[in-house]
């Protein structure tokens, strides 16, 4: 995953230029997680031979419209996908794919993953094995979770703090033989019983492809584009002066 960049999930643009017939390229998706494009595409040779003078000048603002009314269902339907195939995603997480609308002049409407979202989301698309960025992955095993199934911000080090607790791992006196995390120590009255494991250390996790971003998109595009485009073109015809 490159710093800095969105993900773009889907392209969204009708082509003008003589090199592709005037063509509708209705979905293009675009993305560091698979850079795969598919296109739909509708005869707009005939289409524009068929419509009169006005209706020609209102093609690009009902196609503009079109698009963006396409790009919403898309973003609907993956923040959908996120809700169906992720466990209790945050507020945060469905509020990262965004619609940057087309307009008549730029006959091109995109739907992405914002920077942020996507860093986080990507081996839940793509699959992969994860790595810390420090010294181990931090997951939750018996900690107190919130809400969403995420561990409160700063709960490591206030679980490593509390008096009934401790850490295990390579290089501490005692521990080597338990499996390197955070532990509580059991009750006075229960030392026969085993340390609770809490919060485990690893050095890396495996991902399976989970949320499937492009077909999702491209199944809605195909459908709803086809709709919506008739529908707009009526309503610009009916407030054209």
């Amino acid at each position: 995953m490159e710093k800095g960049v969105d993900v773009i999930v889907t392209l969204l643009t009708y082509c003008t230029q003589p090199n592709c017939a005037r063509r509708l390229t209705a979905f293009r998706a675009f993305s560091i997680w698979g850079c795969a494009v598919l296109e739909i595409s509708a005869d707009f040779d005939r289409l524009e031979r068929a419509l009169t003078d006005v209706a020609l000048r209102q093609l690009p603002f009902a196609t503009a419209m079109a698009l963006n009314d396409t790009a919403k269902d898309v973003q609907e339907a993956e923040e959908q996908e996120l809700v169906e195939e992720l466990d209790k995603p945050t507020p945060f997480t469905r509020r990262g794919v965004y619609v940057q609308r087309a307009s008549k002049r730029r006959l091109s409407a995109r739907v992405g993953i914002k920077r942020i979202q996507a860093g986080y989301l990507n081996l839940q698309v793509t699959g992969g094995t994860r790595k810390p960025k420090g010294r181990a992955l931090v997951v939750p095993v018996k900690a107190r979770l919130n809400k969403y199934g995420n561990m409160p911000k700063g709960s490591v080090g206030r679980t490593a703090a509390r008096k009934n607790t401790f850490v295990a791992g390579r290089g501490r006196s005692g521990t080597k033989h338990l499996r390197a995390g955070i532990y509580q120590r059991p009750a006075k009255s229960a030392r026969s019983q085993s340390p609770k494991l809490l919060i485990a250390f690893e050095p890396r996790a495996k991902y399976k492809s989970r949320i499937k971003f492009r077909p999702v998109a491209a199944d809605v595009a195909r459908v709803r584009f086809p709709n919506h485009l008739p529908r707009r073109l009526k309503q610009a015809l009916a407030t054209a002066k």
